[in-house]
């Protein structure tokens, strides 16, 4: 079977300023595989996106990231987008949902500037990771261990750069990324 089972719980873990093209490409292609997913955000209501140079769609929070629990879900995918990332890094529920998927061996998805949350979570010492250039200093210094790779999976953890024009490759590998997982799963249990 090479397809998600409908009722599989996806968290997405955003604050205002998320990157829009991250969360609404990854959406379109999980959602055909009949993925149920749910917005976590600390914004109350609706959380905003960035798209390029300027403010984007609102998206409505599902769930509020104080009373979200990684037990409630079955995969993470956490976009990018640096005002997302540093409103993210103000609360330890941020670190204490992250480290819930992580440390349940659950599939997480980091992409571009969130590679930050891993830091902040504590999790990117001896992984292998990769994403935009920008962070590169800062997983290294955390010690994990950067490849030049578009993306990379360590154990359940995928991460790479934020989504742009030409990621159909990417969002493809994340969408088998999730879907191979699933199947393992299925199969062991």
């Amino acid at each position: 079977m090479n397809t998600l089972q409908n009722g599989n719980k996806l968290a997405v873990l955003v604050s205002n300023g998320f990157n829009e093209k991250d969360l609404v490409d990854v959406q379109r292609v999980l959602l055909g595989e009949g993925v149920s997913m749910r917005i976590i955000s600390m914004d109350n209501g609706l959380t905003s996106s960035w798209n390029g140079s300027d403010w984007g769609l609102n998206f409505a929070a599902d769930s509020a990231l104080n009373t979200a629990l990684a037990a409630d879900y079955d995969m993470l995918v956490v976009p990018g987008g640096q005002r997302s990332v540093d409103k993210l890094k103000h609360t330890a529920h941020t670190r204490r949902f992250i480290n819930g998927f992580v440390d349940q061996s659950k599939p997480v998805v980091v992409m571009g500037e969130a590679l930050e949350l891993l830091e902040f979570a504590g999790k990117l010492s001896g992984m292998t990771v990769c994403g935009d250039e920008a962070k590169r200093e800062m997983a290294e210094q955390a010690g994990a261990t950067w490849v030049e790779d578009g993306f990379v999976v360590d154990g359940m953890v995928m991460t790479g750069p934020a989504l742009s024009e030409d990621s159909a490759d990417y969002v493809s590998a994340i969408k088998d990324f999730l879907v191979a997982d699933y199947t393992m799963m299925d199969e062991a249990a």
